[in-house]
């Protein structure tokens, strides 16, 4: 598997035996769909559960939900940074999050397993051109980062800028448009995906 960094980190074997903490992240608004994506069934399970159900098969060894009755975010309405913002200041530097949205229920574990195995002394990896699955380390610059961000009005709330600015790792994975990265913003997207289950 081949890695490209800005930051030049080299493999930290004590960083793989760290078990990560997962993130599912369920406190968005769900405009689109109409209704609360994490109480969505496919297969008789619910977005949420599966999301669950995959980071704890991935090897995490507890999992943390921002939004649907989990953490709360400090941030309102500030999309994916405010749930990983309030995941920050709830854990210790050190810790990693493997972090996922509730709405992309095609991952898998071994795809998780993939960035777990990849982790570096670096601030965090992800899979090219995704934005998510990513897995982050907790510390100071990512807490100052995420702070400083959510609080101006004009600031760039993407996670690639996040990623370039914290000098995140990008390795290979599936190809863009691979089911795996699928996720349910809509109804008809839901419809689709129940279909291919």
């Amino acid at each position: 598997m081949s890695m490209a960094t800005a930051s030049g980190s080299r493999a930290m074997p004590c960083a793989v035996m760290i078990k990560p903490i997962g993130l599912v992240l369920a406190g968005g608004q769900s405009r689109r769909m109409g209704r609360d994506k994490a109480a969505l069934m496919i297969g008789g399970i619910s977005l949420l559960d599966r999301a669950k159900t995959v980071l704890t098969s991935a090897g995490c060894e507890q999992v943390l939900v921002s939004g649907a009755g989990g953490l709360a975010d400090r941030f309102a309405n500030a999309g994916p940074l405010a749930g990983l913002d309030a995941a920050a200041h709830t854990l210790s530097d050190g810790q990693w999050l493997l972090v996922i949205p509730v709405d992309m229920p095609n991952l898998k574990p071994a795809l998780l397993e993939q960035l777990i195995k990849a982790r570096t002394n670096g601030a965090g990896l992800y899979f090219a051109n995704h934005p998510m699955p990513v897995c982050v380390r907790i510390d100071a610059e990512l807490r100052d980062y995420l702070q400083q961000i959510l609080e101006a009005p004009d600031g760039d709330r993407s996670l690639f800028c996040l990623f370039r600015n914290l000098g995140f790792t990008a390795i290979d994975g599936p190809d863009k448009q691979s089911p795996d990265f699928w996720n349910c913003n809509t109804p008809q997207e839901l419809a689709n995906l129940e279909l291919s289950s």
